[in-house]
């Protein structure tokens, strides 16, 4: 048998200023839905609805998810058009976009708490409070009727998802 010698070099750089890898993301029915460069904690919030900013042109991440319906919601005096994203398992609102093409705006806006990077255990943050919640309950009037619904649809998901650990566990 004929001998094979082989040459090789390899080179390593470990002056890397972001740390580099993949980070995978889950929905809270355990459905995998992103994998993105950065951690998610790492990125801008919109003081609106303190969703987390994805800059499309910026950013390199694979979203998987549902286009659904179109809405529009009122900012104070403004509008809006959401491009709505929904897991396709159990149709949680996981994200949306302001035009109807995927990554054809310049954001990408993924819903607080719709999101979690461990598979099938929901994280604290689905239950944290907007920014200035306390004011915004004192003023119902001026709160936005499409936001609460949203994160009491995630509340609802985040119960029926640890409820569901609860008796796979026992």
């Amino acid at each position: 048998m004929p001998k094979i010698i082989s040459n090789s070099i390899i080179s390593s750089s470990d002056n890397r200023e972001e740390a580099q890898g993949l980070h995978s993301y889950y929905c809270l029915c355990s459905e995998f839905i992103l994998v993105i460069d950065i951690e998610l904690g790492q990125l801008p919030r919109r003081e609106t609805d303190n969703a987390v900013i994805v800059e499309n042109a910026t950013r390199m991440y694979r979203l998987h998810a549902t286009p659904t319906e179109t809405k529009i919601i009122k900012r104070g005096d403004k509008f809006e058009k959401q491009y709505r994203l929904h897991c396709p398992r159990c149709n949680l609102l996981i994200a949306y976009e302001t035009t109807s093409q995927l990554k054809g705006g310049p954001y990408t806006y993924i819903v607080q708490g719709a999101l979690n990077e461990i598979q099938g255990v929901p994280h604290d943050d689905w239950e944290l409070g907007l920014p200035g919640q306390e004011e915004e309950d004192q003023n119902m009037e001026h709160e936005d009727a499409e936001m609460r619904s949203r994160m009491a649809g995630n509340q609802d998901a985040a119960a029926k998802a640890r409820a569901l650990l609860a008796a796979s566990s026992s």
